[in-house]
C-alpha cells in the first residue's frame, strides 16, 4: 500500500547556506544570507525540486547561470527582489513570476536589494544528467550537478 505523505513548511528543515564550507568560494558574501526548506524533497518528491527560499538583504540567490537542460520557475511570495538577467534589471514583489526554460541562454539570479528579507518559490526539474549550467560572469566551465 502506497503511503500518504503530508507536510508542513513548519516541519521542514531550513538550511542556512555556509560558503564557509566550500572550498575556493566564490563571492561567499553575496550566500551569507541563503535559507532553503526543500518542500518537495519533505514529501518524497525526486523528479523535480520545489524550495522556498529566503533571501536576507544583501544576498543573492546564485552566481548569474543559465541550464541546458532544466527548467526553472520562481514565484515570489513577500518581499521584493530583484531579477538579473541577459536582458537588465526587473523588480519582482510578491506574486510575482519568471521562468526560465531550459536551453535558452539567459544567464540569471535573483538579488534581494531591499531593507527586508524576501521570499520565494522556486521549482526546477532534478534532470542533473541532462543538464550543464553556465556561468557567463565568472570564470567557471559549464558544470554538471
Amino acid at each position: 500500500m502506497s503511503e500518504t505523505r503530508v507536510s508542513s513548511i513548519d516541519l521542514t528543515p531550513t538550511v542556512t547556506f555556509d560558503p564557509d564550507s566550500l572550498e575556493n568560494p566564490i563571492k561567499p558574501d553575496w550566500f551569507r544570507g541563503v535559507h532553503e526548506a526543500r518542500l518537495a524533497k519533505a514529501v518524497g518528491i525526486e523528479q523535480f525540486g520545489v524550495n522556498l527560499v529566503t533571501l536576507d538583504p544583501g544576498s543573492y540567490s546564485a552566481l548569474r547561470h543559465w541550464h541546458e537542460g532544466e527548467d526553472e520557475f520562481v514565484f515570489v511570495v513577500e518581499g521584493t527582489l530583484t531579477l538579473i538577467d541577459n536582458n537588465g534589471e526587473h523588480t519582482l514583489a510578491a506574486g510575482s513570476t519568471v521562468g526560465f526554460p531550459a536551453g535558452i541562454p539567459n544567464a540569471h539570479h535573483l538579488a534581494n536589494r531591499s531593507d527586508q528579507p524576501a521570499t520565494y518559490i522556486a521549482v526546477g526539474a532534478r534532470l542533473s544528467e541532462k543538464d550543464q549550467i553556465h556561468y557567463p560572469d565568472d570564470n567557471l566551465k559549464p558544470a554538471r550537478r
